[in-house]
């Protein structure tokens, strides 16, 4: 591609930077990013950093701040329609992952308590809103949630192309373990969740790598071992980690290369799966030998369950886990909800949150990294 790429980045945080700052020089191909956020200076303060870096690197990108509202819907439609992006990513979600250590609650304990999947909903608002807003024909890449929050917008029948992180983080992973060069012999089944080691009978990540001489894929063994640093380091650098592999994706697709990779929440799936993506024929799964979509949906539905949350026909579902918090904080909530019903469904936990947030957590946080 010759003409230059426009990209509207949602978000300005941890990640959302990560993002800009690998992208600073990993493009290829010319790239104009648009940074929207809420706080212009710390919009500013991101495209200044991913500006300086581009030039020293020498990567054809640039970067733009704007102040942008990313709670209204006209507003945000407005600004997208001004930049007309060819593609947005979304890195900005209504609950943050950092709220345990900053502020303890009754909130945080619920969410410890419960499983990050009941916060589906917040994780999902600056998605959606970007996917009814953007203008036709861009594509949408989501960052918060895409294991869950994918699935919901397909049954919604709104467009998200793809997500980045998570199974993107699992795979490069156990691709710098094994000492691959990239993921194209890599074959992973992976979900938010194994993001955390699994704990009594819960399911573990699959990882099968091509076997050229006996034409077939092989399963491998001890994949908690592949992943083992991962889930030893911290969540703030592992970001870095995540950005890359975001940035790694999104320099490819504007370069029109069709990429080996993994993504969560492709093709409004749950969970991960490896996959071919490019912009021109879009994203192909390409699952291990001998295992069916199916097979692997019901896999990563099964890990769902230990985020607590379940998206699948046209529903909501909470695991025992959380229903048992929810059926003592909000009994209303406790039996789930169809995806029609997300507006008051949002507005609900909305309250919840806010009144859980009024009273100090009793004990001290356990010391777990945020999901």
């Amino acid at each position: 591609m010759t003409d230059t790429t426009v990209l509207a980045l949602v978000g300005t945080g941890s990640l959302a930077r990560a993002f800009c700052y690998s992208l600073a020089v990993a493009a290829t191909s010319p790239i104009r990013v648009v940074i929207l956020g809420r706080n212009i200076d710390k919009t500013h303060e991101a495209a200044y950093v991913s500006s300086t870096r581009a030039a020293l690197s020498g990567a054809p990108v640039v970067f733009e701040a704007r102040k942008s509202s990313l709670t209204s819907n006209e507003a945000l439609a407005e600004t997208l329609g001004q930049i007309v992006p060819n593609g947005v990513l979304v890195a900005a979600s209504t609950q943050s992952p950092w709220e345990r250590q900053s502020s303890p609650s009754k909130w945080t304990e619920f969410l410890e308590k419960a499983g990050f999947g009941v916060t589906l909903p917040f994780q999902a608002e600056a998605a959606l809103r970007v996917a009814r807003a953007a203008p036709e024909g861009t594509w949408v890449i989501n960052a918060c949630f895409p294991d869950a929050v994918n699935p919901l917008a397909a049954a919604l029948d709104l467009p998200l192309w793809c997500g980045v992180g998570n199974a993107a983080l699992l795979a490069a992973s156990a691709q710098a373990a094994l000492g691959l060069s990239d993921q194209r012999d890599l074959r992973m089944l992976a979900h938010h969740s194994h993001l955390y080691p699994p704990r009594d009978d819960q399911p573990e990540a699959r990882a099968w790598l091509a076997d050229e001489d006996r034409e077939e894929d092989r399963e491998l063994e001890d994949v908690g071992d592949l992943l083992a640093a991962q889930r030893a380091a911290g969540r703030a650098e592992l970001n870095q980690v995540t950005g890359l592999a975001a940035a790694r994706l999104v320099a490819a697709l504007v370069a029109g290369h069709d990429v080996a990779t993994h993504l969560p929440g492709p093709l409004g799936l749950p969970g991960g799966y490896p996959v071919h993506a490019s912009l021109a024929s879009g994203i192909r799964l390409r699952l291990p030998y001998g295992v069916e979509e199916k097979e692997a949906v019901e896999f990563n539905q099964r890990a769902a369950l230990r985020d607590g949350v379940v998206v699948e026909d046209g529903r909501v579902t909470f695991a025992p886990a959380a229903r048992e918090q929810l059926a003592a904080a909000a009994p209303d909530l406790a039996d789930g909800f169809p995806v029609t019903d997300l507006e008051p469904v949002t507005a609900a936990f909305e309250q919840l949150r806010t009144r859980l947030r009024r009273v100090a957590a009793n004990r001290q946080d356990t010391g777990r990294e945020p999901a």
